[in-house]
């Protein structure tokens, strides 16, 4: 259905045609400019059929986070330090909000599709794979878990960056649902547990890790496709008809 704004600007449009409709029969550079305005308002009434119709597509969740650096075995020690100035550590990631894990109701699962972090200078971007987990209950154990598979930076003492992670768990008073936060959890309230880490080569006993001190989340809806088709076609269309318009201009009338 359409809404009562899109209905408005389409009479405004319509109106506007029917009243310049008299000077079509005029001078020619009328026409040309009447023309290419009638062209125009076709592009934009089909730009607006497009965004009643079109449905978006999945809407994903960007969260940014801060942290410090607590811990850092020997072997990384070259790269990242705890003293006497500790590494920033800060990242964000994007998630989208469908739920893959759909048939259990207390444990949701979603997918992480963009990733970048940075500790002290060290950036690691977007891995082979990631996923966050939600898990709403039992008492005493709301959990808030990032994966991020073999990020992709920099080697540290000839190891690989292995694993991102970052845990937080809480009471069950947390979460409602297992659905992904949209808005930005409360890290005080994560108090059974709050870490995360960067897992270097195999094993677990190289890392860097420490708490997570912030999270802000900010929900973005993408436009359809059908409206980003058509947003370039009438760009597409401006330019060929400023371009017609201007070359008409140049022709000498007798």
């Amino acid at each position: 259905m359409k809404t009562r704004s899109q209905l408005s600007i389409k009479g405004v449009l319509f109106q506007a045609i029917s009243q310049s409709s008299p000077l079509i029969i005029t001078k020619p550079s009328h026409r040309i400019r009447l023309g290419f305005l009638a062209l125009a308002v076709t592009v934009i009434l089909l730009l607006l059929a497009g965004v009643s119709v079109s449905p978006a597509t999945a809407m994903t969740i960007q969260y940014s986070f801060t942290g410090t650096v607590n811990q850092v075995t020997p072997r990384l020690s070259s790269t990242f330090s705890t003293s006497p100035i500790s590494s920033a550590m800060s990242g964000f990631m994007t998630v989208n909000t469908t739920d893959t894990n759909p048939l259990n109701a207390n444990i949701g699962s979603y997918t992480v599709t963009n990733f970048s972090l940075n500790i002290g200078g060290y950036t690691a971007t977007m891995g082979t794979s990631g996923n966050i987990e939600v898990r709403n209950g039992p008492p005493g154990n709301d959990q808030f878990n990032v994966t991020v598979n073999a990020p992709n930076g920099p080697t540290v003492s000839s190891l690989a960056p292995r694993i991102f992670e970052i845990q937080l768990r809480g009471p069950n008073s947390l979460f409602t649902s297992d659905a992904l936060p949209a808005s930005s959890p409360s890290i005080t309230s994560f108090t059974n547990r709050n870490l995360w880490r960067l897992v270097f080569g195999a094993g677990t006993n190289r890392t860097v890790s420490g708490v997570i001190t912030a999270v802000t989340a900010v929900a973005v809806v993408p436009l359809p496709p059908a409206v980003i088709l058509f947003g370039t076609a009438l760009v597409a269309l401006v330019s060929l008809g400023a371009g017609n318009w201007k070359q008409r201009r140049k022709i000498p009338h007798h």
